[in-house]
């Protein structure tokens, strides 16, 4: 009797903890109402431009795996995200998206680049998606570490 009562305590917690680790659908329609009242939509080729007038260097290659995978984690219209937009405060990141986002990120850099970021990628540190497009920049043109100490030694926007 009591293994039952332990499956079924267990399956409960199951229940709140996916809850907790869920995204929050009401946030991210709510991002993405604020977004569509306040900004167009810019073709894939558009988005890219606007970045690559803040960060010149970026490669459009580096700028189109950001916008995919971020609109994937969130489920956020990213043709109407701007480089500035700050990741926590504006686009509300840890609410929309699976708890499990830096990970998959991680892994899929990996498979996109070949180059292992995991060990220096904290999700705390990147402010905005310049910041984010920047440090991916610089772990693919030099190292992750080299990276990481860069976005240390410049503040954020």
């Amino acid at each position: 009797m009591c293994r039952q009562w332990l499956r079924a305590y267990n399956y409960i917690r199951s229940i709140e903890t996916f809850q907790d680790m869920s995204p929050d659908l009401s946030v991210r329609h709510q991002v993405n109402q604020l977004l569509s009242q306040h900004r167009r939509p810019l073709s894939a080729e558009a988005w890219c431009e606007e970045f690559q007038r803040e960060i010149p260097s970026s490669q459009r290659d580096t700028l189109l795996f950001v916008y995919r995978c971020l609109e994937s984690y969130s489920g956020i219209e990213f043709n109407r995200v701007r480089p500035h937009d700050r990741l926590v405060d504006d686009l509300q990141f840890p609410l929309v998206c699976w708890f499990d986002w830096s990970t998959r990120f991680c892994d899929e850099v990996v498979a996109h680049f070949g180059i292992d970021i995991g060990n220096c990628f904290d999700e705390t540190r990147i402010h905005t998606l310049i910041d984010l497009v920047a440090f991916l920049d610089a772990c693919i043109a030099s190292s992750p570490d080299q990276a990481i100490a860069d976005l240390e030694d410049e503040p954020s926007a």
